[in-house]
């Protein structure tokens, strides 16, 4: 007789979501992911899609179509002070940059879809998720769902499965946040071959090529900064007034952009499951996307679970396992976006000169690239 197929319920269609589902289906799981909208959608711009979520990508089967479509970057980034000098946070400058390639969000939730949908799994949309059972169940508006070999919270920052488990310890909003949006990409522009970062206080723009068409570009500054907050409108004469040098690009987002800005959330958990329940991505360890690594380490997470719980006679210790192994260095990587941001969006603007004096040493020492790139360098024991 033939092993029973085991079964998993995802509440969450987003980017660890469909990671998670792909990843099991793959693995013979018979999935079913439930999204609370109406449609298949993701909201963002662009995402830095650095080595490690690439090794996970290849394991799913989709690095070639991302390798394709994205736009790989080779050259370091090149991040400037409020004089526009260069602020150099390699650990030199014969460092071999870690392989990434930056591409549109958008482009990425729709491989995953598809990824997931050609494993067979089952994708139902206007799904609302509102608790979850140890033991293995969902609870939608309309009642109990059947109760699954596992259960996935894959629901973001303000979880329901989370939060009907009890596993937060907190929730912070933190004291800045961004726009993220899409630009169009001209021949002529030198950010085609590199990606840039310029701080002016606690204003920071970041940009780079994310398509044949377009360029990301996101806006960041501190929650009290209203006139950096007013993004949707935009408000060109407050960001063009603090970064000058990038006027050309800031010209071409358009007055009532797709996105607006939203501020940055540090989730932190007791636990990342219950029984037969766990949390991935935001609802796990949401974090400010400050290192590029918030998508990353949570595609990567649903990867290693899918391993972790496949073949496992005891799906509860499969959890456990599963969370010992990888929790470490996704907490040091949201402390260490946390110090990036502090650093970066809300220091002292009668200092400015120190920030730019001490990040260069600093950032020569050890123990700093070892804490910078401690998800880009993760390779998963499982």
């Amino acid at each position: 007789m033939s092993e029973r197929q085991k079964t998993v319920e995802i509440a969450g269609a987003g980017l660890a979501g469909l990671a998670a589902a792909a990843a099991l289906g793959q693995r013979g799981w018979k999935v079913r992911v439930h999204e609370r909208s109406n449609e298949l959608r993701e909201i963002g711009a662009g995402l830095y899609l650095w080595k490690n979520v690439l090794d996970a990508l290849r394991d799913l089967g989709v690095y070639d179509e991302i390798e394709r479509i994205g736009v790989r970057s080779t050259v370091p980034r090149l991040l400037q002070d409020h004089h526009q000098k260069e602020v150099n946070l390699r650990a030199s400058d014969d460092e071999e940059p870690p392989e990434l390639i930056v591409m549109l969000r958008t482009e990425l939730h729709r491989i995953l879809a598809e990824c997931a949908k050609a494993a067979g799994v089952e994708i139902v949309t206007g799904s609302k998720v509102i608790s979850a059972d140890p033991d293995g169940r969902l609870e939608f508006e309309d009642g109990w769902g059947p109760k699954a070999d596992l259960v996935i919270g894959a629901d973001g920052v303000f979880s329901q499965v989370r939060d009907s488990l009890n596993l937060a310890t907190e929730i912070i909003e933190l004291r800045d946040g961004c726009g993220r949006h899409l630009i169009e990409r001209k021949p002529e522009d030198k950010l085609n071959d590199r990606r840039i970062e310029m701080w002016n206080g606690g204003r920071r723009i970041g940009m780079a090529a994310a398509s044949k068409d377009y360029h990301y570009v996101f806006l960041c500054c501190a929650e009290n900064d209203i006139q950096g907050r007013l993004q949707k409108p935009f408000n060109l004469d407050a960001w063009r007034k603090s970064h000058p040098n990038y006027r050309e690009y800031l010209e071409r987002l358009p007055r009532h952009p797709k996105e607006r800005w939203r501020p940055f959330y540090n989730i932190t958990c007791s636990s990342w499951s219950r029984g037969n329940v766990c949390i991935v991505g935001d609802a796990a360890h949401g974090m400010a996307p400050n290192l590029g690594q918030g998508a990353c380490v949570a595609i990567v997470n649903a990867v290693v679970l899918a391993r972790a719980v496949t073949g496992a006679a005891d799906i509860p210790y499969a959890l456990q396992r599963w969370e010992k192994a990888e929790r470490p260095y996704i907490d040091k990587t949201q402390r260490m976006s946390f110090l990036y941001g502090a650093v970066g969006t809300r220091w002292p603007r009668k200092l400015l000169w120190l920030r730019s004096l001490v990040l260069p040493y600093l950032a020569k020492t050890k123990r700093f690239q070892r804490s910078l790139r401690v998800a880009v360098d993760h390779t998963p024991s499982i």
